[in-house]
């Protein structure tokens, strides 16, 4: 695990500045606080900051092949490493080291880019290529590990963060006001935007060729599902069951390969459970797992339920931290790491169960992405009742929300109802969003609302693949998923609050082999009536306790309602001033007085929008208009 950053010039016989390329290295040290290494040769320079899991002694990066021709910098992990080196040493390639990213570099020697494809891990690396004169970016398929990049007329600039690029002084800091419009509407910015104009994300599944200043970006995997009428359905259930748990019992072996002890984060539902319990039987060290309870009791899961180390026959260590009032001070450290917001304060809670785990190690598994897999969240169930209705004509459909009913109990359910019965943007968005489009129009300034123009609702929609319309509504929603909230939400801020204390986070659910298996499963088995997760709860019933693979899912929250209406840290205090919003001039002051007034009385609930407002004050504070690192981030 490592930052990586760099620069390649259109001019091929330019170097990189030794001082810039440090500065680029230097302020993600935190990423690999182990070691730090550079390359810099004619029209390349690359930096990387090593985090030590495997090959302690000889795997320090760049790393170069035989002839010193291919140059690699690489984040993250190669799970197939062994098998892999295993079949490249009897073709005849010989290694340097015993990393396991060093099987990039020689499978690159015999198939060029599509190395990709043979790579089981997640992974964002930079491979120069000295006689063809070009650089390859590549980022893992669900998008595990980040990479940004920037290009101006001279070169091609990428770090594993935003801070890096801009730390180089090469382009220009503007915000992207398409990326606000998704913080607002989704509650997260979607790639491959940022929140800067200049800097974009490498999306999942893709790599990229930079060669004298012309840039390539090639698609290499995606997800996909089964039509409609495909006979995978006949399967039985206990058949699907038993595959699933041998597939899951493989990933988490493999994910277990590490020079380090590996711990967990342990929570009180299924998911992580099932991983920890894998784990036990897998491990030959002592496993340490870290969960975390709330102050409020409204959000407490592990506070109301025994975790999986209280029942009988799991002997591992846990340790339990609480998030609770005072932890809104981290929001500004926070914010640092992620760079790009969303409308939700999560990187608090994640940033407090990164701190607990990185005491006792440098890796942790976790039991992120199961309810994209399976459908867990509450909107899989919403739109399954809310589906057919769709169907029904507009003027039927508004007829429905004329009593109090429904706008007032489910709100949610007015938006579905009204939008697309097909599976889009304008279906999606409501599903998830965090706000309601008609309270924005009145927050934002008059100018940002001019530049926005009529409507605050994202102007784009996701590239399905061939055959979409005949699949199954749920597995289109599992492909919104799994493109969109997965890769922009859940593991960017996963990755950027555990490396801010030097964390790795792996993510067994998310092996694209288990990935492609769970595509095939009927929606039947993974949604039955309005159970959710139904298969994973059948294929964990030998493994788990009754009580934890019977639980309804109840997913980590952060209190930003109950922040805000208790004691404003200075920050917060300050920021939501009028005077400060007035000077940054995105929101209007009388508006944002008047919900927080209304929020701290009790008589509305303003919270993810307050949460935001905040948020987007501070953005503006650490990366535009100060743009220095603080105290506050150290």
């Amino acid at each position: 695990m490592c930052g990586i950053c760099g620069v390649a010039f259109s001019d091929p016989g330019r170097r990189v500045d030794e001082p810039i390329l440090r500065r680029m290295t230097d302020i993600i040290r935190y990423r690999g606080p182990d070691s730090e290494g550079f390359h810099n040769g004619p029209g390349i320079g690359l930096g990387v900051r090593r985090l030590s899991i495997i090959d302690l002694d000889t795997g320090d990066q760049p790393i170069s092949n035989e002839d010193g021709t291919l140059t690699l910098i690489c984040n993250g992990e190669i799970y197939n490493f062994v098998e892999l080196r295993e079949r490249l040493l009897a073709a005849g390639h010989r290694f340097r080291t015993r990393s396991d990213v060093e099987v990039i570099l020689h499978l690159y020697e015999d198939h060029g880019a599509d190395c990709v494809h043979h790579l089981r891990g997640m992974f964002a690396f930079a491979l120069w290529d000295s006689p063809r004169r070009h650089l390859m970016l590549a980022r893992d398929r669900l998008g595990i590990k980040p990479l940004h990049y920037a290009i101006t007329p001279e070169a091609l600039y990428f770090g594993s963060e935003m801070k890096s690029i801009l730390a180089a002084d090469c382009v220009e800091r503007r915000l992207d006001l398409q990326a606000l419009k998704d913080l607002f509407t989704l509650g997260f910015v979607v790639g491959p935007k940022t929140m800067l104009t200049s800097i974009r994300r490498l999306q999942p599944g893709h790599y990229l060729l930079f060669k004298g200043g012309d840039v390539s970006l090639h698609q290499y995997w995606d997800v996909n599902f089964p039509e409609l009428s495909s006979t995978q359905a006949r399967r039985g259930a206990d058949e699907w069951a038993e595959a699933l748990r041998e597939e899951l019992r493989e990933s988490v072996r493999i994910h277990l390969r590490s020079d380090v002890p590996v711990g967990a984060w342990l929570s009180g539902g299924i998911d992580s459970s099932a991983i920890v319990s894998m784990m036990t039987r897998f491990s030959h060290r002592s496993i340490q797992t870290v969960s975390l309870a709330f102050e409020y009791p409204e959000l407490d899961e592990v506070g109301n339920q025994p975790t999986l180390n209280e029942f009988p026959g799991y002997t591992f260590e846990n340790q339990r931290v609480t998030c609770n009032a005072g932890d809104f001070k981290l929001f500004p450290k926070a914010l640092w790491h992620c760079e790009d917001i969303s409308a939700t304060g999560i990187e608090i809670p994640c940033m407090l169960l990164s701190r607990a785990a990185a005491r006792n190690g440098k890796v942790v598994l976790v039991g992120e992405g199961s309810d994209e897999l399976f459908g867990g969240y509450q909107w899989f169930r919403a739109d399954k009742i809310l589906q057919p209705l769709g169907k029904l004509p507009l003027s039927v459909r508004r007829f429905m929300l004329m009593g109090p009913l429904i706008p007032s109990r489910w709100p949610g359910a007015s938006r579905i109802l009204l939008a697309s019965p097909r599976m889009n943007i304008t279906r999606y968005t409501p599903m998830i969003g965090p706000a309601r489009i008609e309270i924005l129009s009145e927050l934002f300034s008059d100018n940002l609302g001019a530049m926005l123009g009529q409507t605050v609702a994202p102007d784009w929609d996701l590239t399905v693949p061939e055959g979409f319309s005949k699949w199954d509504p749920f597995v289109q929603l599992q492909y919104y998923e799994l493109k969109i909230r997965l890769p922009d939400f859940i593991l960017h801020h996963m990755d950027r609050t555990s490396m801010a204390y030097s964390l790795e986070v792996r993510v067994p659910f998310l092996d694209h082999k288990v990935v492609e298996f769970c595509a095939a499963i009927p929606p039947s088995l993974k949604l039955r009536g309005l159970t959710e997760k139904y298969i994973l709860r059948k294929a964990m019933q030998p493994l788990l306790p009754r009580e934890i693979y019977h639980r309804k899912k109840r997913g980590l929250r952060a209190p930003f309602k109950q922040w805000m209406r208790g004691k404003l840290p200075e920050f917060a205090e300050e920021l939501l001033s009028a005077s400060s919003l007035r000077a940054k001039g995105y929101f209007k002051p009388e508006i944002v007085e008047r919900m927080l007034a209304q929020h701290r009385a009790g008589a509305k609930d303003y919270g993810i929008l307050l949460i935001g407002v905040l948020a987007v004050q501070l953005w503006d504070d650490l990366f535009l208009s100060n743009h220095q690192r603080t105290k506050a981030m150290e």
